[in-house]
């Protein structure tokens, strides 16, 4: 379990708490799995357009494509859960940065399930941590933490734990247990659309860009 007992508190610097970390395998195989895909299409990319095509096109999607990968690594070494037995607040430092605390008075029950994934070939264990009202104080899924990571929350919270006694699909997650999901995943048609309106978007910004170099090098 990735575990640092003393660095890096972001809100209590004077009296640190245990940090649970992301594990470091999962991003080494996204970061091996981007390079097999980015290689072979940036490669052939350049073939079609040197020496006499639109390469600095391709530099600079290459660059931008870098340097979000870059900032998606740093988001995932930087996300973390500062919890522990001797103090009432439990932190969660996020992907983007984002830093929220809540303490363990406030937590009210556990959510426990085990969710099918998208193809349904397997399933990965989720805990989310309810306060009043149902609301959502914090989130593990098993794509990113561990059982174990899993187990150490739910124990330092120490709240009663409900434990969806069969496996489920993110549907029925959605419906029966909206208020344990982020906003985008209880509306998919929203994430749909704007999955396609950035991609749009993309294609305009690499169009007009490849316009304006045409424009420099005409």
């Amino acid at each position: 379990m990735p575990l640092n007992s003393v660095s890096r508190d972001p809100v209590l610097k004077d009296t640190p708490r245990p940090r649970l970390l992301l594990p470091k395998a999962l991003l080494t195989r996204g970061i091996l799995a981007a390079l097999a895909f980015i290689g072979p299409v940036f490669g052939v990319l350049y073939v079609i357009v040197l020496p006499d095509g639109p390469w600095l096109a391709v530099v600079i999607t290459q660059i931008a494509a870098t340097l979000l990968a870059g900032a998606g690594a740093i988001g995932y070494f930087r996300s973390a859960i500062w919890i522990g037995p001797d103090s009432s607040l439990v932190t969660e430092r996020g992907f983007f940065g984002q830093v929220t605390s809540f303490t363990k008075d406030d937590a009210e029950s556990i959510l426990l399930a085990e969710v099918y994934t998208s193809d349904g070939s397997e399933s990965r264990p989720q805990l989310v941590v309810l306060g009043a009202d149902n609301n959502r104080l914090l989130r593990m899924r098993g794509q990113y933490w561990t059982r174990k990571d899993m187990d150490i929350v739910a124990a330092a919270i120490d709240v009663p734990a409900h434990r969806i006694p069969e496996t489920v699909s993110m549907g029925e997650l959605r419906s029966d247990y909206p208020h344990a999901l982020y906003v985008l995943e209880r509306h998919p048609v929203l994430v749909a659309a704007v999955a396609v309106l950035g991609t749009a978007v993309t294609a305009v910004g690499l169009l007009l860009v490849l316009d304006l170099i045409r424009m420099i090098t005409g």
